[in-house]
Formats: C-alpha cells, sequence, structure tokens
C-alpha cells in the first residue's frame, strides 16, 4: 500500500441461464482501497476478452465509459478514493458449448504511484472460489429438458373404458332405431 496513492483490486462474479442460447452477466466491482483517486490515464483501465463459447452483447458501467470491440469489453474512467466502480458484461452462450466450463478473468490497470501511467495491473477475483486471482467459471449444462406428457396404466384404461361405453352408446341407439 502506498501512501497518497491508488491501490484498486476486482472481483467478478456470473449470474444468467448457462445453457446455449441463454444470457449471461459478468458483475465486476472495481474498488480503489487507496488514499487517492485512480485516475483515468491513457489506455484502458479494465479489458476483459471473453472466452471462446460466449459472444460478447454488451457492456455497462455506474460511471465511466464501458466498450466494446470483438469479443472484448474496455472500460476507461477514474475510481475516488474509497470508491468504486460497477461494470455490467452480457453475453450469449454460443453452440457447441454444453458440458463445458469456461473461465473468465479480466485486468484492471491502475496508477498506484499517480505518475500518470498505469504501471500496476491485477486480474479480477471470483469471491465464491477459495483462494485470491481466481477467474469466473460458468458450466454449460444442455439444453433443458422438455417433458413428454405420457398416460398412466389407470389412465390408459379410463381411456379404455369411456372408448368402450361410447361404441356401446352407439350401437345402442342405432338397434334402437331399427
Amino acid at each position: 500500500f502506498l501512501v497518497g496513492g491508488a491501490t484498486v483490486t476486482a472481483t467478478k462474479t456470473a449470474s444468467g441461464t448457462f445453457v446455449v442460447g441463454g444470457t449471461v452477466t459478468y458483475t465486476i466491482v472495481l474498488t480503489n482501497s487507496g488514499t487517492s483517486a485512480a485516475p483515468d490515464n491513457a489506455g484502458d483501465e479494465f479489458t476483459d476478452t471473453l472466452p471462446a463459447g460466449l459472444t460478447l452483447t454488451g457492456a455497462s458501467a455506474t460511471s465511466g465509459t464501458a466498450s466494446t470491440a470483438g469479443n472484448t469489453a474496455t472500460w476507461n474512467g477514474s475510481i475516488p478514493a474509497s470508491g468504486s466502480v460497477t461494470l455490467t458484461i452480457t453475453a450469449t452462450v454460443n453452440a457447441g458449448t454444453e458440458g463445458t466450463t469456461l473461465n473468465n478473468q479480466g485486468t484492471v490497470s491502475f496508477d498506484s504511484d499517480l505518475n500518470g501511467s498505469n504501471e500496476s495491473t491485477a486480474v479480477t477475483d471470483d469471491p465464491g472460489v477459495t483462494g485470491t486471482g481466481n477467474p469466473t467459471p460458468i458450466t454449460i449444462t444442455g439444453l433443458p429438458v422438455q417433458e413428454i406428457p405420457t398416460v398412466s396404466e389407470i389412465g390408459l384404461l379410463a381411456l379404455g373404458l369411456g372408448l368402450l361405453l361410447a361404441a356401446w352408446t352407439i350401437l345402442r341407439r342405432r338397434s334402437a332405431r331399427v
């Protein structure tokens, strides 16, 4: 920890529907625990390239500017001392990923000594995984199973008896007309 400097850490969590065609939402919180603001210097302050198997659909931030290019989301902005910024990145799960685990991790770059360049970096950490500096995993399941309605044995018996009763009624009406 540098006196008068910025110290930025990043956590990252995932939520959504982890099936083909589903939407994944990554929430990244950049926190400056330093005594000075982390300035918006030249270059990106946060970069996240999504893994193959996901298609980036959007990015937003509570302050600063979030941008997308291809499968990469970036953020530029400053973080006040003892403050934080929340980034939201959305993606769609691609076909062919069923049964796989996709790991994702972004990198925050910051100016710890306030010399005008982002010389310090830190990777995002998933708070749900033991340890520090862990990527955020999502496991893609198969498509939701569609239940096919079936008839129980009692239902089949009732259907059969109903058909017999209907046939008997029709035959009885015909014989009553003759």
